[in-house]
């Protein structure tokens, strides 16, 4: 049957993050840090507005670019939090924050374009971008420099092909959380050198130990910028798979139109649900970043001083990312032995770009006494 494949699919792999989870399937007793989600249940009160729509009827297909109401309901939570304004018309709800980075790139790239991806970075955007026809610059920085990225470094990157950029603050893989002073810098660069901007600010929830900085709050940065927020993590909804993007109507129609023949609409009546959680629903938001910031501080603290280890201080998200170079392993080679020899579960930073292949990330989404006990399983390994 492999002759009735594309050629561009003939000789697709899993990636590492697949191979892990296929590994950690035949070990029971294993301890998973891969899962990217929080491992409590959406809210009863959410589920419940999702429900009531169903009973009133609305089981029908919703308009292209998303309910109006949820529409609204998304720009006044980005006023209220942080004083953005954004008409219905510059907002478009879309399958996963995941599916607005895959219809961005489709929508501004022509092939050839160069998009700089600040690396480490979430393994989608590469694939979108190729996706899409594209070229990714990678502009690495490691633990040492907090996994901050250096803008003179950025503007090196950039050559006459180059039209966007992406960020993504607060960070997946690595809990870094871009303060104003650096996001100014690399708004300046974007002005330079004409780029549009993709921000995906789908942790903004997640940011700990100071306020989000929303790119498109930026001087001049509004009108190149397509920033991605989603329900996911904020509401612990995943499985529901709701995001949207903000920006310029004009490519928000674009990435509408070229989505049609995918999706043609996000599901009804989990848009009536997100409607809700967003209008009323801050209280809840509040104590989940609260439940993972403890946790992200509890497993800092327990994994910083692994023999071996080196990391940088997470400000936000709910992940590290670990340096195990100096356990005289690289990242695949350390999540092989931690999982064959203390069942638990990684994935190896070459999932988050080409310079990481001497990290792994943990996620702290499972509960505390989990936590620590990965930590000390692997303590006990590494000793």
């Amino acid at each position: 049957m492999k002759g009735f494949l594309s050629a561009k699919c003939r000789d697709t792999k899993p990636s590492l993050m697949m191979k892990m989870a296929a590994m950690a399937e035949k070990m029971p007793d294993s301890i998973d840090l891969t899962l990217g989600e929080p491992d409590i249940p959406t809210p009863e009160i959410i589920c419940s507005a999702l429900y009531d729509a169903a009973k009133r009827g609305e089981t029908h297909y919703a308009p292209g670019m998303g309910l109006p109401g949820l529409r609204v309901a998304i720009s006044n939570y980005w006023k209220r939090k942080y004083g953005l304004d954004y008409s219905k018309d510059e907002i478009f709800v879309t399958t996963g924050g995941s599916q607005a980075s895959y219809l961005a790139m489709q929508t501004c790239l022509d092939p050839g374009d160069e998009v700089i991806i600040l690396e480490p970075f979430f393994t989608f955007y590469e694939q979108h971008v190729l996706q899409a026809g594209g070229v990714p610059v990678y502009c690495m920085s490691g633990a040492e420099e907090g996994f901050l990225p250096d803008p003179e470094k950025i503007e090196s990157k950039i050559s006459k092909r180059t039209k966007a950029m992406i960020l993504n603050s607060p960070c997946n893989p690595t809990g870094a959380v871009f303060p104003f002073e650096l996001l100014t810098q690399i708004a300046n660069i974007a002005s330079k050198y004409d780029l549009l901007v993709i921000s995906d600010e789908l942790y903004e929830a997640f940011a700990f130990d100071s306020p989000h900085v929303p790119f498109s709050s930026l001087q001049g940065m509004k009108e190149r910028t397509i920033t991605i927020g989603g329900m996911s993590k904020s509401y612990a909804m995943t499985g529901w798979r709701i995001g949207y993007a903000m920006g310029s109507s004009v490519i928000l129609k674009a990435m509408q139109v070229t989505g049609v023949p995918q999706t043609i609409s996000v599901n009804t009546m989990v848009q009536r649900a997100s409607e809700y959680a967003l209008d009323n629903c801050d209280d809840i938001v509040r104590e989940i970043s609260s439940l993972f910031r403890d946790r992200v501080k509890f497993t800092y603290e327990k994994f910083r001083n692994l023999p071996g280890i080196k990391t940088a201080e997470p400000k936000g998200s709910f992940y590290l990312f670990l340096d195990v170079s100096e356990t005289g392993m690289d990242g695949e080679e350390f999540a092989d032995k931690v999982l064959k020899e203390a069942g638990v579960v990684t994935i190896p930073g070459a999932s988050f770009g080409p310079g990481c292949g001497n990290y792994v990330r943990i996620a702290c989404t499972v509960p505390v006494v989990m936590l620590e006990e990965a930590s000390q399983r692997i303590r006990n390994i590494l000793v």
